[in-house]
């Protein structure tokens, strides 16, 4: 069960990828993090450059990527799939991954200063 998951993962980030080709021109990564009591993401940073930010933020592709991690998060706590709570998506122009971190590896407060 948990290879369709991580299979269905891949699927819907190949499909963003594909939805949004903005996608294939930038280079960066966003940090997440869902609390343990929290279906969904508690907060987020943006490893990109301002002028990519506000072009995701413009296009709407911002909004697609928040959705989407949020469904993650929250398809890894249904399945009880672990790590679930943290990580990052990895923006490449061939691909987009998530690169899953441990349950606590990263404190809140490094999302306090980031964009």
């Amino acid at each position: 069960m948990d290879n369709d998951v991580i299979l269905l993962e891949q699927q819907s980030l190949e499909a963003l990828r594909h939805n949004y080709p903005l996608l294939q021109q930038l280079s960066g990564c966003i940090s997440f993090v869902a609390e343990a009591d929290s279906p969904t993401l508690t907060a987020t940073a943006w490893h990109l450059t301002e002028a990519d930010n506000l072009l995701l933020k413009q296009s709407g592709v911002k909004g697609a990527i928040l959705e989407l991690l949020d469904t993650l998060v929250e398809q890894r706590k249904h399945m009880r799939i672990r790590p679930n709570r943290e990580g990052r998506l990895i923006i490449n122009a061939d691909s987009l991954s998530v690169d899953w971190l441990s349950d606590g590896s990263i404190s809140l407060l490094a999302y306090k200063s980031a964009s």
